[in-house]
């Protein structure tokens, strides 16, 4: 199990086992309890940060993945309460404040991402935690005599052989097919399940309970008084804060860098506070022009006066397709983790560390489906293009559906009918859409009450972000054992955005971002903030063209029959034309989880 991670943790691997709840360090045994670690040294480099790491008095120990940002803080304090530490990391602080305060305390004290598993010794309990975003994935299998393994990836849950494969979960499937991902605690494989962000779980004699520590404040409006100025004045002190102790590093440290809003406002804030000579950024560039952002990006950078490399993918990345699909152990509908996987992988070159813009979209309202949705739903007199029947028609069924389902059918990337197309009738007569749809309506229902902007940002604050955009960004760059930190999602940032009133979010054309813009107006010129938002979308539909559309097609056909109609490869990729981009990624990552194609 732990070594099959090891790109998660190159630099070194540990293990430690209790048996009776006597430490066992001969990796031949077996014991009651254990825990396993691969590391990547990012602070204190030295042995003295190793772990799994115990308490002093040995009774408490942690596996741990990710990043306390502001354990400093805490370390001195502990310090001068008597406290002795071996090493300048941050994991040890953990295991003192654990020790000293409990597991909730510690949780709310902590500003960072991570996943951790903390053995309690005396008790014989195990202790999972995710951070409040769901930065770091944490899954675990529970076996019928109550036992639990648990792991950083779903791989490694494979690897012990108590995971039945066979037995897919429906619903998931279903989800993904829909939204083109998997919502909430459910994965792929039924006895797999994820613990959710801002969840802490204890395992005692063979019970394993779920508990949630935070979620983002709602209702918390600023003061009325607050304007633009003053508000942004506040959101580039916090964002700033997430920044400075989104620096601290023993190794080397970038940014990635796009040229979009919420790449270059980190950058700007950055460079501000480490100097411009310290900061270097990173950029993806493609042959195709029109997907390349690399002359946006080398125009902030030069303003800045910050180091910029074009990091140029040469190779035929169609042979790297398969692969990429595979790192992320079960079905995944967002295509941008191909460019996302190159990245990393040349950046890793160069860095071990890179801020990155993650976060903003969703706290700022910049994804075109807000504006949509207050144009139709919220009484935005937003302009539209030319007249065309069959819009018209589509936005006439929306407002008819309302805010609840109009969302849905926003956001979906799979019609009804198409999905009845693709099932088989097998699957269609044991699926249950109000199923598909619980995670989705467990978080409307908490935001009931609130504006339609908030509540479509909420939503996607707890499905869109840590199931898609956050599953990406960890898995694509910690194949490359790159770790990505998003200032964006200091939590401190996320309960701020959610204060904010909706015209500070979006403008009265429907454009979103308002305060950040105004922030970087600060730094950069009009013509850098303005121009049009171009998403970290690969041209996929053109390269699944000639042989691989044809492997595809061929590949579609061998799919299990009782998920999958063999007959509907022609709705999903067709001899002529491009097709669907979603549909067609959806398809390849769908064969790659079979392994119908290579």
């Amino acid at each position: 199990m732990r070594d099959v991670l090891s790109h998660r943790g190159p630099d070194a691997a540990g293990l430690l086992l209790w048996l009776d709840r006597k430490t066992v360090r001969d990796e031949k045994m077996t014991g009651t309890a254990g825990l396993s670690h691969r590391r990547l040294s990012i602070i204190d480099l030295s042995e003295a940060g190793a772990q799994p790491m115990a308490s002093e008095d040995g009774d408490w120990c942690i596996s741990y993945n990710g990043e306390f940002y502001s354990f400093q803080e805490y370390r001195n304090e502990l310090i001068q309460e008597g406290h002795h530490f071996q090493s300048k990391c941050d994991t040890e602080v953990i295991v003192h404040l654990v020790a000293k305060y409990g597991i909730e305390p510690t949780l709310d004290r902590m500003n960072g991402m991570f996943a951790l598993a903390l053995y309690d010794r005396k008790a014989h309990r195990m202790i999972l935690a995710r951070d409040r975003l769901g930065k770091k994935p944490l899954y675990y299998h529970q076996r019928a005599d109550g036992s639990l393994v648990f792991a950083s990836e779903i791989k490694a849950l494979l690897q012990t052989g108590w995971v039945d494969r066979s037995r897919i979960d429906m619903v998931a499937m279903s989800q993904f097919w829909a939204y083109g991902y998997i919502m909430g605690e459910r994965t792929i494989y039924e006895e797999i399940r994820q613990i959710p962000p801002a969840h802490y779980g204890i395992w005692k004699d063979g019970i394993f309970t779920l508990s949630e520590y935070w979620d983002c404040p709602l209702g918390n409006g600023l003061d009325p008084s607050w304007n633009e100025q003053t508000a942004g004045d506040r959101l580039e002190e916090l964002l700033s804060d997430a920044i400075r102790i989104r620096l601290l590093s023993d190794v080397p440290l970038g940014l990635f860098l796009s040229g979009g809003i919420d790449s270059s406002l980190v950058a700007a804030l950055a460079s501000r506070l480490a100097g411009p000579s310290s900061i270097s950024s990173y950029t993806i560039a493609f042959r195709s022009s029109g997907y390349d952002e690399s002359l946006h990006a080398q125009q902030v950078a030069r303003h800045l006066g910050i180091a910029n490399r074009i990091l140029t993918v040469d190779e035929d990345m169609g042979g790297r397709f398969s692969e990429i699909a595979r790192w992320l152990d079960q079905p995944f509908g967002d295509a941008s983790c191909i460019p996302t996987w190159f990245l990393a992988q040349q950046a890793r070159s160069y860095v071990t560390v890179a801020l990155t813009g993650d976060g903003g979209d969703e706290l700022f309202a910049g994804y075109p489906w807000y504006r949509e949705a207050l144009k139709l739903w919220g009484g935005y007199r937003i302009p539209s293009g030319p007249f065309h029947a069959k819009t018209f028609l589509w936005e006439s069924k929306l407002r008819w559906l309302g805010p609840c389902k109009g969302m849905a059918a926003l956001t979906r990337i799979t019609s009804s009918r198409m999905l009845k197309r693709l099932f088989s009738s097998e699957m269609q007569r044991t699926l249950v859409m109000e199923d598909v749809e619980s995670t989705r309506s467990k978080w409307l229902r908490r935001s009931a009450g609130c504006d339609l902007l908030t509540r479509m940002q909420y939503l996607d604050l707890h499905t869109y972000l840590p199931d898609d955009i956050l599953v990406k960004t960890d898995r694509m760059s910690m194949a490359h054992s790159l770790e990505c930190r998003n200032p964006f999602l200091d939590y401190r940032m996320v309960e701020f955005a959610f204060s904010l009133p909706t015209h500070l979010k979006v403008g009265p054309d429907g454009r979103g971002k308002m305060l950040l813009r105004s922030v970087l107006s600060r730094y950069l010129p009009g013509e850098f903030i303005n121009r049009p938002k171009q998403g970290f979308t690969p041209p996929w539909q053109e390269w699944c063209q000639k042989s691989l559309s044809e492997r595809l097609r061929k590949a579609w056909t061998t799919l299990p029959s009782g998920l999958f109609d063999p007959t509907s490869s022609g709705s999903l990729i067709p001899r002529e034309g491009l097709g669907h981009p979603n549909l067609l990624w959806n398809a390849f990552s769908t064969c790659c989880f079979f392994e119908g194609i290579e």
